[in-house]
């Protein structure tokens, strides 16, 4: 089967981005023949586009149209030319953009278009929310809605879209070359004290990641006495504020930055956490817990579909601050019990999240569509 995926370019890998990856090449591996169309945001140098560089690394084949920040109708033109010319038998996307730019050109040529929703980031920009309600629109259009967690199911229903059209298919993760990752780089050493319970969180720095809240219970922990290093791998419009607020309040969190050695980033934890104000099924908890790095977690979207509660860490109420922070002081004071988590979330992970049931999963998508369209 000839298979487009279609995404946004990317100066940094985060969940939609790393599925990007993940799924190509799994697929790939099964027989099909896998391209990525990248809508390549010409703010984005040759140079910065790491999404692009990491696909081709992995051999698989990239094609780029080159677009402004803004939906035009050169760029639909040029959207439409490009999937012409590579005449897939079904086009998979990924982002916001994409979807709204190939529903129409999907159907003009006849294409079943399956959409992945990852989530949305319900800011307060009036611009994207708009782009976001433009995109829920644009779902009840596609042949196939695939969604990561229950929550995202029940959502994308209510937007309007018909239940035989969604599918719920979590992500997999390849937990093999995950941890054939580790040990490029010892950036425990490089960025923590010897006797210090590492804490952190690997999270683009935007504020539905709840950074804020982070650095909130790095300050409680602070207060308690507790020898704890908090570290945040990821950059983000959010970097020079929170970097602001840890100088002033004195806190011992380390803004790390993009660590592209991302196995090495989670194993330098002890605890990783998740603060978002919501999530679809959020990557690096996966890929935290295949690591043997125990969680705490609040419990918002796919989150509780991942930590098993007081099993593979801790689940906290949404937005409370005060559980998520004694949970933080509970775990940082009892290295047996985070062994425990950790020994468990090993198990999970390689018997939960496999990569290989979200293929045979979105197969059964492909097939289902392509036969509705006498396509593949």
């Amino acid at each position: 089967m000839r298979i487009v995926h279609v995404i946004q370019s990317a100066s940094q890998i985060y969940g939609a981005e790393r599925c990007v990856l993940d799924e190509t090449v799994a697929l790939t591996r099964r027989g099909h023949h896998v391209e990525v169309l990248l809508c390549h945001e010409t703010r984005l140098g040759d140079d910065q586009d790491r999404l692009e560089r990491e696909l081709r690394a992995l051999g698989i084949a990239t094609t780029r149209v080159e677009a402004t920040s803004q939906l035009n109708p050169q760029l639909v033109a040029a959207w439409y030319s490009t999937l012409k010319r590579l005449r897939p038998d079904v086009v998979h996307s990924h982002s916001i953009k994409t979807d709204v730019l190939s529903v129409a050109v999907c159907r003009f040529l006849g294409l079943p278009l399956v959409v992945e929703v990852h989530g949305y980031l319900r800011p307060d920009d009036l611009r994207i929310r708009l782009y976001e309600q433009l995109d829920r629109l644009s779902l009840r259009l596609a042949a196939a809605v695939l969604t990561l967690s229950s929550d995202y199911r029940s959502e994308v229903i209510a937007s309007g879209v018909a239940s035989s059209k969604t599918h719920l298919l979590p992500s997999g993760i390849d937990t093999s070359h995950l941890r054939a990752q580790v040990g490029q780089r010892d950036l425990r050493r490089e960025l923590c004290r010897e006797g210090e319970v590492v804490v952190g969180m690997v999270a683009r720095l935007s504020p539905e990641k709840g950074h804020a809240q982070f650095l909130t219970a790095m300050a409680g922990l602070k207060r308690l006495g507790l020898p704890v290093r908090g570290v945040l791998y990821g950059e983000g419009p959010l970097a020079e504020e929170l970097q602001a607020r840890i100088d002033a309040e004195q806190l011992n969190v380390t803004l790390a930055g993009y660590v592209r050695e991302i196995a090495d980033a989670y194993r330098s934890l002890d605890v990783l956490t998740s603060c978002s104000h919501n999530e679809g099924l959020p990557l690096n908890l996966m890929e935290a817990m295949a690591l043997g790095v125990p969680v705490v977690a609040m419990a918002t979207g796919g989150c509780r579909e991942i930590v098993q509660h007081e099993v593979t860490g801790v689940l906290v109420p949404a937005g409370n601050l005060s559980a998520f922070t004694a949970a933080l002081a509970s775990l940082v004071q009892d290295r047996e019990r985070r062994l425990a988590f950790a020994r468990a979330a090993v198990e999970v992970a390689e018997t939960r999240f496999s990569l290989d049931a979200w293929v045979h999963g979105a197969e059964a998508v492909y097939e289902a569509v392509c036969q509705r369209t006498g396509r593949g």
